[in-house]
This record gives C-alpha cells, sequence and structure tokens, in this order.
C-alpha cells in the first residue's frame, strides 16, 4: 500500500464509524478520551474468556504449563513488532509497575541524581520523589517544559541542565533520566532518539517512558537503543486492561527484578519475570488477540488513519472554538491525541478545573476530555482512534463551546 493509498480523515477505508460494531460502544456513547484507559475489540473479549474458561477447566495444567507457552509466544511476536531481541522483555500489569519494577530494583548510592522533565506522568515524577525519600543524598532534577517548544529548544533546556549539573562539581552524577516518548498531559511526541543520545552521552542511564507509543507510532528498539523502555499494550494496541511490556537491555538484567519477588529469584531475567505469582493473566494473553485484529488492517493503516484524523480533527475544534492547538501546524508532534485550546476568559475561575468539566461532561453529555492547564492557556485532549469519524471532533467541539460559554457567562 502506497502512502496516497493509506487511509485518511477525509478517506476512511475500513475506518470510522463502521467500526464501532466491533468494539462494545451503546449507542448513545462516543469515546473520546482513549488515551487515557484504552479500549479493545469484541474479539479480544471473547479471548479473554475462552483463557479463563481455559484456567478453570484445569488449573493445574494451565498454570504449571500451558501458561508459559502463551506468554514465550506473546513476547516472541512484541519482540518482532519492536524490533528487539524477545530475551529483553517481560510482560508486566502496566507503566506504573515497570516504572517501579526498574526504579525499585537500580541500586542508588548517596550522590546519584535523576533527572526528569516537569511533564513527565505524575505517577513516574513521583515514584522518583519516593525514590529520593527513601534513599540518602538521591536527589531528583526537574526539567521545566512548556509546550510549544520546537525539539531543538527542549534538547537545548535538558543539555542545559545536564551542563549545570556538571559544573557544580559537587562529586555527584546523574544516574537515571526518564524521558518520555509521547508525554501524557499535554500530549506531544519527543525527539526521544536525540534525547536519548544525549543523556547516554552525559554517562546517564536512559529509561523512556513510551506508555503511549506501542500502536500509536512504530516502535524500533534495535533503533532507539534506550537502557529501558516501557510502554502499555492496553492504551492503543486494543488489549485489555492491564497489559503492559516492560524491555530491559540485557547489560542491565542482573540487577532488575520484579517487585513482587517469587521462587525464581535469581534465576535469571526471562525466568523471573516469566510468573509473577497466582492472578488473572488473561488481560496479558489478550495481547494475542489484539496484535491478530490489528493485523487485519496493517500498522501503517491504522497510523494514518488515526494520526489523519487526530491532526483534521484538532483544527475543526480550532476553529469552531476560535482558537488553536497546541503545537499549531507542527503536525510532527502530533500522533493520535491533541491539545486544543478552550476560549475561556479566566483560568483562575472556581470551576476550570478537570474535576468540574469532568461531571459536567459526563453527567449532562455523557462523554468525556481531559481539561488541563499548560502554559497561558486552557486545553483539551481528545483520542483520535478508528471507531472516531471528522464529524464527532466537531460535535465535540460545539460541546465544549456550550460548556465555556457557560462559564464565561459567570464569571
Amino acid at each position: 500500500m502506497t502512502n496516497a493509498e493509506l487511509p485518511t480523515a477525509a478517506n476512511p477505508g475500513p475506518f470510522g464509524h463502521k467500526q464501532r460494531k466491533n468494539f462494545l460502544f451503546p449507542e448513545n456513547y462516543t469515546q473520546f478520551n482513549h488515551g487515557s484507559y484504552g479500549t479493545f475489540p469484541k474479539v479480544v473479549q471473547d479471548d479473554i474468556r475462552a483463557f479463563q474458561d481455559r484456567c478453570e477447566q484445569n488449573p493445574d495444567r494451565w498454570n504449571r504449563c500451558d501458561l508459559f507457552t502463551y506468554m514465550d509466544d506473546i513476547r516472541t511476536q512484541l519482540a518482532e513488532f519492536i524490533n528487539c531481541d524477545k530475551a529483553e522483555l517481560a510482560l508486566v500489569n502496566n507503566t506504573t509497575a515497570g516504572v517501579n519494577t526498574v526504579l525499585r530494583s537500580l541500586p542508588f548510592v548517596p550522590g546519584d541524581r535523576i533527572l526528569v522533565l516537569s511533564t513527565g506522568f505524575i505517577a513516574v515524577n513521583q515514584t522518583v520523589r519516593y525514590i529520593c525519600d527513601a534513599h540518602e543524598d538521591v536527589k531528583v532534577i526537574e526539567v521545566p517544559v512548556t509546550f510549544p517548544l520546537s525539539d531543538k529548544d527542549l534538547l537545548n533546556k535538558v543539555e542545559e541542565a545536564l551542563k549545570a549539573h556538571q559544573e557544580l562539581k559537587d562529586g555527584s552524577r546523574i544516574k537515571l533520566g526518564i524521558v518520555d516518548w509521547i508525554s501524557s498531559v499535554p500530549s506531544v511526541i519527543h525527539p526521544v532518539k536525540e534525547l536519548v543520545e544525549l543523556l547516554h552521552s552525559y554517562g546517564a542511564l536512559v529509561y523512556v517512558d513510551g506508555a503511549h507509543t506501542i500502536g500509536q507510532v512504530p516502535v524500533d528498539l534495535g533503533y532507539l537503543r534506550p537502557d529501558f523502555y516501557i510502554t502499555n499494550c492496553h492504551k492503543w494496541l486494543f488489549s485489555a486492561r492491564g497489559s503492559a511490556l516492560l524491555y530491559v537491555a540485557k547489560r542491565h538484567q542482573h540487577l532488575i527484578h520484579p517487585i513482587s519477588i517469587t521462587g525464581d529469584y535469581n534465576s535469571g531475567f526471562e525466568k523471573e519475570f516469566s510468573f509473577l505469582g497466582t492472578q488473572d493473566y488473561s488481560s496479558i494473553l489478550s495481547i494475542l488477540t489484539a496484535l491478530k485484529f490489528r493485523k487485519q488492517y496493517g500498522e501503517d493503516a491504522i497510523i494514518s488513519y488515526t494520526h489523519s484524523l487526530a491532526i483534521e480533527g484538532g483544527k475543526a475544534m480550532a476553529k469552531i472554538l476560535g482558537t488553536h492547538t497546541l503545537t499549531r501546524d507542527d503536525d510532527d508532534k502530533v500522533a493520535n491525541m491533541v491539545n486544543v485550546a478552550l476560549p475561556i476568559k479566566d483560568l483562575k475561575h472556581p470551576k476550570a478545573n478537570n474535576a468540574d468539566f469532568m461531571k459536567i461532561m459526563l453527567d449532562k453529555y455523557n462523554l468525556y476530555t481531559p481539561a488541563f492547564i499548560h502554559g497561558d492557556h486552557l486545553y483539551t485532549r481528545v483520542s483520535a482512534q478508528i471507531y472516531l469519524e471528522l464529524e464527532d471532533f466537531v460535535r465535540l467541539a460545539n460541546i465544549w463551546k456550550e460548556v465555556i460559554e457557560g462559564l464565561n457567562a459567570s464569571s
């Protein structure tokens, strides 16, 4: 399929509202916030139940034999999908678990520093603060980031922080840098390859938070070469919630252990992560069906449509609202989630917060997109997905316009 033939917002091909039949949405509901929790097709739900049935029919055979065959198959397929060695992959429940796995395994010593971006996911940055609280003289270096920002300016900000630390000459070292590939709020694609290389050049290990990447952008770890990488399969790959992929380069695997230590402790990375205790593994096993579902359309086709819809949908919303998107016309900064400015007059309005907006949107309109203040603007983050069309973005914009006009009238 050539680029000219790939689906777009204007030429959706097999996507758009015709895809709704493959998902579990009721007629009166439209999902605009795929980025927070994801959702999965009906065929994934069918296979989840089939896996659960197989387990209950013979729990011993399942947990002692069959489960390991399926888990190994998933890692094989995912290794091909993201171009790495299967031996470098572990299956965990979510990004938070993956981040805690690495951070709570690494041996931090006095003088170690951890570099993060201010726009990093809150659970990740809070885990870093926990590590600092739990270790003597381990501190966080937070790089303040406000978008819109060019790749060059972002890299310059990080390098300025690295140089400023270097000039302290206090005997401390930046042991680890944690960078987003696609940040959550606001949603922006980062120059991840350059960030990895920059941090490596200063002697730091690099953990790439790719929570939003697999299924949203092409992932090639052989090219990226991070030390650690985590991604949620249940966000954009269409597997069930509670399924994520952790990558640990072989050179670091002797340091990394699961959050819950099992009888396989010190049996090697693959063995230790092959069974994380008795639990329902059907959500992780659903990755197999999710990959199969995606193959019938092709990764290029899915990514082309969702990216195109995010771009065109964001522009349509901004026009109706009389505002702009966070990244303006820089389409390379947008994957499937677009940040659209909301025309509120007073950022300090007592109801200009996500909790109040969420109540209004869910209770009155039966839909939701997260709202947040970044820089000097109030934005909402909207997720494009294969079951949406441009007219959905138009409808959402008119709803947000009504909500914001109501607040402006009460200012």
